[in-house]
């Protein structure tokens, strides 16, 4: 073995580090540079580069160059593969080493001889880097002056190229990794989109089915039976509700949409806050008394919200109606707000039975109910309230333990 003692010490540190860093899956050019480098160290006066084949175009790509010029690397960055390409792509071609002692009389250079000129590099000497199952790239060491490699250098650069090598290829796993991982999350992803459409088309055809029922059979009613006056207003206020229904369910969609869109229409005005809770309080006060859930106000100091009135009287009815829904018989649904720098912090506490914390986030996905969790509405309730929320500069933010309730809280300037 034609290398010394201080030479294998020398290696072995930097063999270790560079193996260090492949497995902490530092990114390969920092890995070659370093690996070029420890043979620029060792052999003062030398400049390397390693160069990637690219095996679609046929061609050799930088990889890495501490100490030759940028313009020359420029230059032969997609250098291409053949039988007179210079050093490193008749290395490439060849699969053997090419050592052009003086580059200004060897005709493999004859291309590249000016180029070679320009920057002063007179000797290069490349030598293949051999993957698992092919020729992956280049080790070249240039010269200012004619040089042929002595047993020594010979030595080094076995060595090194073994180390690019596996650089190399460790970084070839790494990349059909991450494709496999970034396809496997692109399949989830569709997958999970054409299951929450598949719910939405049952939900929306379940909300749909029982309104267009009662339309159809209140109709049928009036076109076939003669009613007395009262009989005949019910069934049109059965009629008009069943519309009605349809229609929300219609807005919710298309306001989903449009906030999706980023293309929400607004009115952002002053709206004192007690009116409209007074409002949303007494349109949800049937709904309470059927599902025997207390309404109470913790009513804070007199507020004007900068935002649109109609859109936070929809927030609050959405977030006041599930926790109605979705509480215990005998149960408590509190609203009330507080005010802090120049925002009003509005909460919406229930006694239900709260989530498991891996419902959280899905609360927030359109059209997922939450599987047997959720057996009413199309799962719209609460990401339109977020969406309508963030559209008026506000955040809305959900908390929630099993067995202790659920806690919304919507914050949104103050006029």
């Amino acid at each position: 073995m034609s290398l010394g003692h201080a030479d294998v010490v020398a290696l072995l540190d930097r063999q270790t580090e560079i193996l260090e860093q492949i497995t902490a899956g530092v990114a390969l050019p920092g890995v070659l540079t370093g690996i070029a480098t420890t043979f620029e160290e060792l052999v003062p006066g030398s400049c390397c580069s390693v160069l990637l084949v690219d095996p679609d175009a046929a061609t050799l790509r930088h990889g890495a160059a501490p100490s030759l010029p940028a313009e020359y690397l420029r230059a032969i960055d997609g250098l291409t593969i053949d039988a007179s390409a210079g050093s490193c792509g008749t290395a490439a071609y060849t699969g053997r080493p090419v050592v052009a002692v003086d580059v200004r009389v060897d005709t493999r250079w004859e291309r590249y001889r000016s180029l070679a000129d320009r920057f002063g590099l007179r000797a290069c000497w490349s030598t293949p880097i051999r993957g698992r199952d092919q020729v992956t790239g280049t080790f070249a060491v240039y010269h200012p002056v004619p040089h042929r490699p002595t047993p020594r250098e010979r030595d080094l650069v076995e060595r090194l190229t073994h180390l690019a090598a596996v650089a190399i290829d460790h970084d070839g796993a790494e990349r059909e990794r991450r494709r496999r991982v970034d396809a496997e999350l692109a399949q989830h992803a569709a997958e999970a989109a054409n299951k929450a459409k598949t719910d939405f088309v049952a939900a929306l055809g379940h909300e749909l089915r029982t309104p267009l029922q009662a339309i159809t059979g209140f109709t049928e009613l009036l076109g076939t039976l003669e009613l007395d006056h009262d009989r005949r207003s019910a069934a049109l206020e059965h009629i008009d509700a069943a519309a009605d229904h349809i229609l929300a369910i219609v807005d919710d969609v298309l306001d989903v949409a449009r906030i999706e869109a980023n293309a929400l229409p607004l009115t952002v005005t002053a709206v004192p806050l007690a009116p409209v809770v007074d409002d949303v309080l007494a349109m949800l006060d049937p709904l309470a008394t059927a599902e025997r859930v207390h309404l109470r106000v913790l009513a804070g100091r007199p507020a004007a919200l900068l935002a649109d009135q109609r859109r936070l009287r929809q927030v609050l009815l959405n977030l006041v109606g599930n926790a109605v829904r979705y509480n215990r018989a005998d149960g408590t649904v509190e609203i009330g707000w507080r005010l802090s720098g120049g925002r009003a912090e509005i909460t919406v506490d229930d006694t239900g039975p709260g989530l498991a914390p891996g419902f959280l986030d899905r609360l927030f996905v359109p059209f997922d109910r939450l599987g047997a969790d959720s057996e009413e509405g199309v799962g719209l309730g609460l990401p339109l309230a977020r969406g309508l929320t963030e559209a008026m500069g506000g955040t809305l933010q959900v908390c929630s333990e099993i067995g202790e309730g659920t806690k919304v809280t919507v914050v949104l300037p103050l006029a």
